[in-house]
């Protein structure tokens, strides 16, 4: 038979463990469990996005990117023995993934070195700047809370990008095609 504490709580025996006692809530305020979505956390620093609007965020965020870039390239790797971050597909298989050469073409493209950009990966045209929208827009949304884009594409664009990826990391791996 329960026994009743306070308004909020139930003590009940339980039928397997008739020694201990089992705590249930009776309250309604309490939130359900089945639901498996968090609160979203407020972002760090939404009173300088909402002053700074969504054009002074995108500026703020190219510009954090392109210290980034010179400090990287023109401080860290010339005086410190930093070597390029290996490719774990490359690694395991000792195959080209699609993506490698991409920090070969990023560092060539800050250079401005612009045969070397495309020499690293054919893709670099396609994939750095969808990189740099992709990093801006979440670093938007997530430190200032403001939505710069939203990516919506179509399911065709996503398969024939996805379909483009698989050819151009098959094709790189055949030598008499000459793709590097």
């Amino acid at each position: 038979m329960p026994n009743t504490l306070d308004d909020m709580t139930v003590v009940q025996r339980d039928a397997a463990c008739p020694g201990v006692p089992h705590t249930t809530s009776t309250a309604s305020e309490v939130p359900s469990t089945t639901s498996n979505i968090r609160p979203r956390r407020p972002a760090p620093f939404a009173v300088a996005g909402a002053r700074l609007g969504t054009h002074g965020v995108v500026l703020l965020l190219m510009g954090g990117m392109l210290l980034f870039g010179v400090v990287w390239l023109k401080v860290l790797v010339p005086y410190t023995p930093i070597a390029p971050i290996p490719c774990p597909f490359e690694t395991l298989t000792g195959y080209d993934c699609p993506g490698c050469g991409l920090q070969s073409s990023l560092t060539n493209l800050f250079e401005l070195r612009w045969k070397y950009v495309f020499m690293a990966n054919l893709l670099s045209p396609i994939l750095l700047p969808l990189f740099f929208v992709a990093m801006i827009s979440g670093l938007a949304d997530t430190l200032f809370g403001v939505t710069v884009w939203r990516f919506d594409l179509p399911r065709w664009a996503v398969v024939a990008g996805v379909v483009i990826v698989i050819v151009y990391g098959i094709a790189r791996n055949i030598p008499t095609l000459g793709i590097w």
